[in-house]
């Protein structure tokens, strides 16, 4: 089997670099990181049970009823999931975008009379 021509990234430094340049794009990162680690793992117990209720099954018709609401129910979280990290991450832009300003704007009280 031929090596890995990637070499091993350690993410430590780089969320540290990341922390110190801007804390509110790190804490942002940690937090949709944390977000999607939480969705993933319940949605990793929704399928095994899911997988279980399946194997379960005593008739085409309940399967077939089971199924269509696993997928429908996945869809609706899947969904709602990427709802609420699009708002943590308009969120965060705004707080990071907070007080930036171009060096060439104005406001309205410095414009002489």
């Amino acid at each position: 089997m031929p090596k890995s021509t990637s070499p091993h990234i350690n993410p430590a430094p780089m969320t540290a670099a990341l922390a110190t340049f801007n804390p509110a794009t790190a804490q942002a990162w940690m937090n949709i990181t944390t977000e999607c680690t939480r969705f993933a793992m319940d949605r990793m117990q929704k399928d095994l049970a899911a997988q279980r209720a399946m194997m379960a099954c005593t008739s085409p018709a309940e399967l077939m009823k089971l199924q269509s609401n696993y997928c429908r129910d996945a869809a609706q979280e899947y969904a709602d999931q990427a709802s609420r990290i699009v708002a943590m991450m308009t969120k965060a832009t705004a707080q990071v975008a907070e007080g930036v300003t171009s060096p060439t704007s104005r406001k309205y009280d410095d414009i002489p009379l």
